[in-house]
């Protein structure tokens, strides 16, 4: 081999040795970018995992939170239904007391309600029908002041209204349920729940 012929080689060999080490240094280099990118990417997928985490707890605290309001609106629908219930039974079942007993009602609640003035006292027409023999002086004797009767019949099915002088007393079961609706909810709640 001629002196050229060397040299050449040795050039080959020389670039052939600096494109190695030219390559192992930007293959280590790119090991090394792919390395911090997967690491990089192996902690944006953590941080994801835990933001999705942390999300998913806020939805289910929220689905949890709503779930339990609207249970408890359920409850006191319910609840409501089943008093307006028992006071719609409890009207019926005063409307519809043996005579004896509806009258001695009406009785205890004239002594109630009466005033110590005189008064005339009005029944529905249904009652008018079937007061008992000597009603109105057991009313007078039950009543605060004096309480004649009206011939003339109330638009009520059940109770009385009182009238004295421009002042009239509705006490058909119906305006005293309806008035006390809220005193009775709450009795019927406690006794209830």
């Amino acid at each position: 081999m001629s002196g050229i012929d060397k040299i050449i080689q040795e050039i080959e060999t020389n670039t052939a040795q600096s494109c190695d080490s030219v390559l192992a240094q930007a293959r280590q280099k790119a090991d090394a970018i792919i390395a911090d990118a997967q690491k990089q990417a192996d902690q944006i997928v953590a941080d994801g995992k835990d933001r999705t985490a942390a999300h998913v707890a806020d939805i289910k605290k929220r689905g949890d939170s709503a779930a339990e309001l609207e249970e408890k609106r359920v409850m006191l629908v319910t609840k409501q239904q089943i008093i307006n219930t028992m006071l719609q039974e409890g009207l019926a079942t005063a409307k519809s007391l043996p005579k004896d007993e509806y009258f001695a009602l009406i009785k205890s609640m004239v002594a109630k309600y009466s005033m110590e003035d005189d008064g005339v006292i009005f029944f529905g027409e249904k009652d008018n029908h079937r007061l008992p023999v000597d009603f109105l002086s057991e009313l007078n004797q039950a009543a605060k002041g004096g309480i004649v009767l009206s011939s003339k019949p109330a638009p009520i099915d059940a109770g009385f209204i009182l009238k004295y002088g421009g002042i009239e007393q509705n006490c058909s079961f119906d305006a005293i349920f309806a008035g006390e609706a809220e005193e009775l909810c709450d009795k019927a709640g406690r006794l209830l729940f």
